[in-house]
């Protein structure tokens, strides 16, 4: 075995995959919010049809991928070439541009993948690591993936470098054109071990990627199943997922498993991957982070058992197999997303995501039931030895150091006002369906809040491209956070503010659509200063009894509490029942204090109504304002408030 041939096909064929991985992050995220706006107008735009045909054509140009070993090398180079050059565009600030040049990515990359197996399997593994690895470190710092954006903020000793992503893009895509065509130039000298792709092992391959995307290569998802903090379990998710690619370990786990009885091998497998998953998404804390670690540990090495010996009695089937991956792919990730969007017409799938998950997991272990000759993880290794290890230690210590993040502030004694917002993001997306995390950032910014109680948050599902917007705005602009789920762990309401925060609870709310509910905090300033209550919370509309009932929890979680503020969506004007009795029940709202007439909230552009509120008990209304912002369908409303 030799070094530099399969070392330029492994540099060209990982970042091919990681590519590869942040274009479908990019496409269901386009084609997901096309899918909400209609449901939302009850009617199918068109471009919703158009982008669903161009992923049909990338998903089928895996099919039609070449199979002759002579002409491998060249097509390989080529296709890496496009890719490089489709991914550029990915990086242009224009939703359109991203869609279509990610659906090349994807429909290219497909096909690269399909011709790699068929010319060496052992790169096709090692590649498919190694660019998850890559994937996660490009999201380590705040969960929001540095490709994704315009420019990323550096920090350099007191002062912030502001980089801009795309000359990044161009070089990486460069480095790629280059490698692509040192491997070509050494083709002769590379190994040629192909393999073929079974039905079964298409299916596990989509799972596989479903798997990836959605749960196990998400750091910020199984923080967030897990309850925990997201900062301690990045490099323990690199280690998981990197460490496969040591001969040593594979081994180690061959050998493990070599206890029972060869037909029972892969059922124990099976089961077990399951049984991790359960306990991940069930219970919560260390145990929940454990088992899911294992449960990604576990995914990765499944990938060895994919690829099947070829057979000179069957059919190569290696394209059609990889097109039939990429749709399985895509059905698994479309059902789980549409978890979360159950109340506009799927009522049927409201709690159902660990359902999709299960089945993916066990679509993906199906593939250590099938029976080998030879064990794959007691196979000879793709790079020489020791690069492994070397590559997984850079990737763990390289991701601690990015995860690692404190607010440079602590207790601090609270000054003589405070300023308290509440803000419906969206789930980051604007009235257009424009994903404007960004710019959501800056809002708050604008608004110089200290307290910052924030409504349909997304914490790393599809449709928002895979970001903690939590994480993100926490890390963006330097404070504390605490999130409270409504569902399936991703979605929910948050609480951001420049001091520590502390028992914090939660509570659902009763609704007929979408679960809403509310969360209760404590904001803790200097030793000598009384804690802060803060009570954040989203409303649904519905008839006065639904109402009165929510707003009962709301009372009940926030109890005889003072000095406190209710930071809410209530859903309705202060003609509604619920602002009446909040109003009754002792709080103080600093329009009407202050004389502030309407007030209107939404939508963003041009307001008509009124339905997001501030109000205060024992604290005096000083201010109250909004910020004219765009960057969700709500504006967000601060109010400054003085201690009695």
């Amino acid at each position: 075995m030799t070094g530099s041939p399969r070392i330029f096909r492994l540099i060209e064929s990982s970042l091919v995959v990681l590519f590869f991985v942040q274009a479908v992050r990019v496409v269901f995220a386009v084609l997901l919010g096309l899918v909400n706006a209609a449901l939302d107008a009850g009617q199918i735009n068109p471009l919703l049809i158009n982008a669903h045909l161009f992923l049909g054509v990338a998903f089928a140009l895996a099919w039609f991928s070449p199979r002759a070993r002579s002409v491998l090398p060249e097509i390989l180079s080529w296709s890496a070439i496009l890719v490089a050059v489709a991914r550029v565009f990915v990086s242009f600030n224009s939703p359109l541009v991203q869609l279509y040049a990610a659906l090349a990515v994807i429909g290219v990359g497909g096909g690269y993948l399909a011709m790699l197996l068929r010319a060496n399997y052992r790169t096709w593994l090692s590649a498919l690591v190694a660019g998850l690895v890559l994937d996660q470190l490009s999201r380590a710092w705040d969960t929001y993936d540095l490709s994704l954006r315009v420019w990323f903020d550096l920090p350099v000793g007191d002062a912030v470098l502001r980089v801009p992503w795309l000359g990044i893009q161009i070089a990486l895509s460069l480095l790629v054109v280059v490698v692509s065509r040192l491997a070509r130039r050494s083709a002769r000298q590379e190994p040629y071990e192909p393999a073929f792709l079974t039905v079964w092992g298409g299916m596990a391959f989509g799972a596989f990627l479903a798997m990836e995307t959605i749960v196990l290569s998400m750091p910020a998802v199984v923080a967030r199943w897990a309850a925990i903090p997201y900062v301690g379990l990045v490099p323990w998710m690199l280690l998981a997922t990197g460490l496969p690619l040591v001969p040593a370990v594979r081994r180690l786990v061959g050998e493990a498993l070599s206890v029972f009885d060869e037909w029972l091998r892969g059922w124990v497998w099976l089961l077990s991957f399951l049984l991790v998953i359960a306990v991940g998404n069930r219970l919560n804390g260390t145990i929940a982070a454990a088992a899911l670690i294992v449960a990604q540990f576990m995914a990765v090495l499944a990938l060895w058992w994919i690829p099947a010996p070829p057979d000179p009695s069957e059919v190569e089937q290696v394209g059609p197999s990889v097109s039939l991956g990429l749709l399985v792919f895509f059905v698994l990730t479309v059902a789980y997303s549409l978890v979360f969007e159950y109340a506009r017409a799927f009522v049927w799938l409201r709690g159902q995501g660990v359902v999709i998950i299960l089945l993916a997991s066990a679509l993906l272990g199906l593939a250590r039931l099938f029976w080998r000759e030879q064990d794959p993880w007691l196979e000879k290794p793709a790079v020489p030895r020791g690069v492994a290890m070397a590559f997984v230690s850079f990737a763990v210590v390289f991701g601690l150091i990015l995860a690692a993040f404190e607010p440079d502030s602590g207790p601090q004694p609270f000054p003589d006002t405070v300023r308290i917002a509440t803000y419906n993001i969206n789930g980051g997306y604007d009235a257009e369906g424009v994903f404007q995390l960004e710019l959501a950032a800056r809002t708050i910014e604008a608004s110089l809040a200290d307290i910052v109680v924030l409504q349909e948050v997304d914490a790393g599902r599809p449709l928002s491209y895979g970001v903690d917007e939590v994480q993100f705005l926490a890390r963006r602009l330097d404070m504390y956070q605490v999130f409270w789920p409504t569902v399936e762990q991703l979605r929910g309401i948050a609480v951001l503010s420049r001091w520590p925060l502390t028992d914090h609870r939660g509570a659902l709310l009763t609704a007929e659509g979408e679960q809403i509910g509310a969360v209760y905090t404590l904001v803790q300033g200097g030793d000598s200063d009384p804690s802060l209550a803060v009570l954040g919370a989203q409303l649904a509309p519905g008839g006065e009894e639904k109402r009165l009932e929510q707003m009962a929890v709301l009372l009940d979680l926030l109890g005889d509490a003072s000095p406190a503020v209710l930071a809410a969506d209530l859903a309705a004007p202060p003609d509604d029942v619920v602002y009446q009795q909040l109003i009754n029940a002792g709080f103080v709202d600093p329009d009407r204090v202050l004389g502030i007439e309407h007030g209107f909230t939404t939508p963003a552009y041009r307001p008509t109504a009124r339905h997001d509120y501030v109000l205060v008990r024992g604290l005096v209304p000083l201010d109250a304002r909004q910020v004219d912002s765009v960057a969700s369908d709500h504006r967000l409303v601060v109010v400054e408030a003085g201690w009695p």
